[in-house]
């Protein structure tokens, strides 16, 4: 098979996979914001919250313009972002798709179980991986148009995932000094960013932009956002992190999963060991990536919410996977049985735990089961009791009800104050004072979205 051939079969295979795999629900909030920004775009609203992401809603919007289905929009944006992935994943390993070791790669990016998942949500990380691939790829070239455009790309990402601007300093840094050409580079890099911060100021207006980033930063960094302001556990956040690479990221065994990713664990342990002499002594990798990677380590360690949401690690896993390709590529052709065996055992058992949550996925998260619940039973005096995040998540979805948000200690006690022979509905925690008529617990698989993954709705 030519080379031209396996990236056609690759971008068909991707496109097709992740379109199976849509989801036609809302999963979390979170979603529910990208959702709504696809028919009415609103920072103001927080829809999407700040910052924004205009170049994402954009593309989603064209797409779904085309399509008229959300999840068919995201879906081919997660097929897209999913082969550009590979596409970088390989340029920056500098192999080829035809080779072994570039065969592997683009089948553990391709099976990777929070590349899949995340290709399907409602959200920009995926797309945003991509971007800061291309970028890394295009600076790292010896072309000075693929320069200009690897700065170019690195500022349109930040309309993507600002949050990610951490892994590109380095290597931006790294190119700027080589160069005599600095205000050239410097302004793609902005033009980048005019693209899509010149029409986000003409849509919001200045003053309702600079308000909302205000909120939301400051909200991030001191409230709601998980950083080390709000969960200052560093042991916690160290085995959370850890927990989002092996488990979520490369769908690994960790406490109480399935025995299978238990079985890819230890065939991976044991096809590392048998490789790991070769696999250090060819390892090399520029050094602007290598510090690149450990600038976005030590930032979502310290100011993202890695405690609760796993999909922070996304743009280490092509990095990691580049690794792992490279000692399994090696063991393909190194004639030793037991460690092609091993090796095997694991690729097996990697698609299968992926494929196995692809399917959860598209069953239903927690809080998607309770919306539909909640509306099987819809009546004229339904009364819902919720945090202020739940009651917007169902109420955004036209559940009609009479909501009490429950956002202090104060709201708790005015809720239990109410007479016995109020008719309510909680979801989340029971009241004390109270024995509910019936309490129904709604699941998901917490490998597949971190977010709510048990629900109980207690009825009085």
């Amino acid at each position: 098979m030519s080379e031209r051939v396996a990236w056609m079969v690759l971008l068909t295979l991707c496109l097709a996979s992740r379109l199976w795999s849509a989801i036609y629900y809302i999963e979390d909030p979170d979603s529910l914001r990208f959702a709504l920004a696809i028919s009415d775009y609103d920072v103001a609203k927080m829809q999407p919250h700040f910052p924004a992401y205009p170049v994402f809603c954009a593309f989603a919007k064209i797409i779904y313009s085309i399509t008229g289905r959300y999840a068919v929009a995201f879906a081919v944006l997660g097929g897209l972002a999913t082969f550009a992935t590979i596409y970088f994943s390989l340029a920056l390993a500098h192999k080829r798709i035809v080779e072994p070791v570039g065969i592997v790669l683009a089948l553990l990016l391709f099976f990777n179980p929070l590349v899949w998942l995340m290709g399907n949500r409602y959200m920009p990380d995926l797309t945003g991986v991509a971007l800061a691939l291309a970028s890394c790829a295009f600076t790292g070239a010896h072309s000075a148009k693929k320069v200009l455009a690897g700065y170019f790309i690195a500022g349109l990402m930040l309309g993507v995932r600002l949050s990610y601007a951490p892994m590109l300093l380095p290597p931006l840094w790294a190119t700027l000094r080589a160069v005599s050409e600095r205000a050239l580079l410097v302004g793609a890099g902005l033009a980048g960013v005019a693209v899509w911060l010149l029409p986000l100021i003409a849509i919001t207006g200045w003053d309702d932009l600079v308000a909302a980033a205000r909120a939301q930063t400051t909200g991030h960094f001191t409230e709601f956002g998980g950083t080390v302001a709000t969960e200052p556990d560093y042991v916690r956040r160290a085995v959370k992190l850890f927990e989002g690479l092996w488990a979520d990221g490369f769908g690994l065994y960790w406490s109480g999963r399935h025995w299978v990713t238990l079985v890819a664990a230890i065939a991976l342990l044991g096809t590392l060991y048998a490789i790991g002499r070769d696999l250090l002594r060819h390892a090399s990798w520029p050094r602007a990536l290598w510090w690149g990677g450990v600038l976005y380590l030590a930032w979502v360690f310290f100011f993202q919410n890695v405690v609760y949401k796993s999909r922070h690690v996304l743009p280490l896993l092509p990095f990691l996977a580049i690794a792992l390709a490279d000692a399994l590529g090696r063991i393909g052709c190194s004639g030793r049985r037991l460690a092609q065996a091993l090796a095997l055992c694991f690729a097996l058992c990697y698609g299968y735990a992926t494929l196995h949550l692809v399917v959860q996925h598209r069953q239903g998260s927690a809080i998607a089961q309770v919306h539909r619940y909640l509306l099987s039973r819809e009546t004229t005096d339904l009364r819902v009791a919720s945090v202020p995040l739940i009651k917007y998540y169902l109420a955004a979805q036209g559940l009609k009800a009479e909501y009490l948000p429950i956002a202090t200690a104060e709201d708790l006690v005015r809720l239990q104050s109410l007479v016995d022979s109020t008719q309510l509905t909680v979801v989340g925690s029971p009241l004390a004072n109270r024995t509910p008529v019936l309490a129904r617990t709604f699941y998901h698989n917490p490998y597949v979205n971190r977010m709510w993954p048990e629900l109980t709705v207690y009825e009085y």
